[in-house]
């Protein structure tokens, strides 16, 4: 069993290597950035389909190579601030609407499911949804926030507008 783990540890290991590699590359030759937002995606579909228009093809090799959830970690404080603030999701554009409907709660919780969910489609994995959108709601409960009363209203407030 050592063995085995020592393994899983250098196929890690030379994983980080080979991300780290790919992510040096891109700054050289400036295919590290995202292209600059011209829409904002009305719901979750449309959120992921606009970031894949914006990503670069180095960017989406980068992105599938990291370990699942180290892409919303590593862009949260820059690009996931962008998408927050430029996709309106601390405001009402109709996204953050959408978001908040499903009962995702919280702008950098929804820039995470996002994120985490564009890299598991690129990576051609299942994006679990319901398993993302438990996770944060669990976090907010935890630390005292009425999370069942709110996601009651919400749906309540989606039976009330046919949804």
């Amino acid at each position: 069993s050592t063995t085995k783990n020592l393994t899983q540890v250098q196929i890690d290991s030379l994983n980080r290597i080979e991300c780290d590699s790919l992510l040096s590359k891109m700054s050289q030759t400036k295919t590290d950035t995202f292209a600059r937002i011209k829409t904002i995606p009305n719901n979750f579909e449309e959120s992921l389909i606009i970031l894949d228009s914006m990503t670069h093809p180095k960017m989406k090799e980068w992105i599938r190579c990291l370990a699942d959830g180290e892409f919303s970690g590593y862009v949260h404080h820059g690009f996931g601030m962008y998408l927050r603030n430029n996709w309106g999701l601390w405001g009402d554009s109709e996204l953050a609407k959408n978001l908040y409907k499903m009962g995702i709660l919280h702008p950098d919780d929804m820039s995470g499911i996002i994120l985490n969910s564009y890299q598991r489609k690129l990576k051609g994995e299942d994006i679990k949804l319901e398993e993302q959108l438990k996770y944060y709601q669990d976090y907010w409960r935890e630390s005292g926030t009425p999370v069942d009363s709110i996601l009651e209203e919400i749906q309540k407030e989606n039976k009330a507008n046919g949804g």
